[in-house]
């Protein structure tokens, strides 16, 4: 078995370097986070305005009786969003997702882990309308979800 020389280490140990470093900095750049959003998620694919002219809903979901943050609510748009892949609220409770424009939107609200964030909540369907959604961008929505009550 032949040794290699001092300087054939060298240059490949300057070549794995050189590799090890391109790679790291390009599966760093291909998902940049979301600022906006508060979760710090990453996003993927062509941005929504670029596809098609799309409007953009946001707000956040908090406990009626407390008035904390909920993590980890499924929300569903009918027509929008599929009921088996749903959109969740992130850690802070927030939510925000682009929609195709629309005269009316329908959004469900399940808590879909019991206990889990802090009780189990009742489902709340909100229905807004075109203006009422453009109307978000200035003051995002605010859900209040009510604890299910044991009988």
């Amino acid at each position: 078995m032949n040794k290699l020389t001092e300087t054939s280490r060298k240059i490949l140990k300057a070549i794995y370097c050189g590799a090890g470093a391109t790679i790291t900095a390009l599966s760093l750049t291909g998902c940049p986070p979301i600022i906006n959003g508060g979760g710090g998620w990453a996003a993927y694919g062509m941005p929504p305005d670029i596809v098609r002219e799309e409007i953009h809903i946001t707000g956040k979901v908090v406990s009626k009786n407390t008035g904390e943050a909920i993590f980890g609510i499924v929300f569903h748009i009918p027509g929008v969003t599929s009921q088996y892949n749903p959109l969740a609220t992130w850690p802070n409770g927030s939510f925000s997702f682009f929609a195709p424009i629309r005269e009316n939107y329908t959004i469900i609200f399940t808590d879909v882990d019991g206990d889990a964030n802090g009780g189990r909540f009742k489902q709340k369907t909100i229905h807004l309308t075109r203006e009422e959604a453009e109307a978000l961008k200035e003051t995002p929505l605010v859900i209040e979800l009510e604890l299910e009550t044991n009988n």
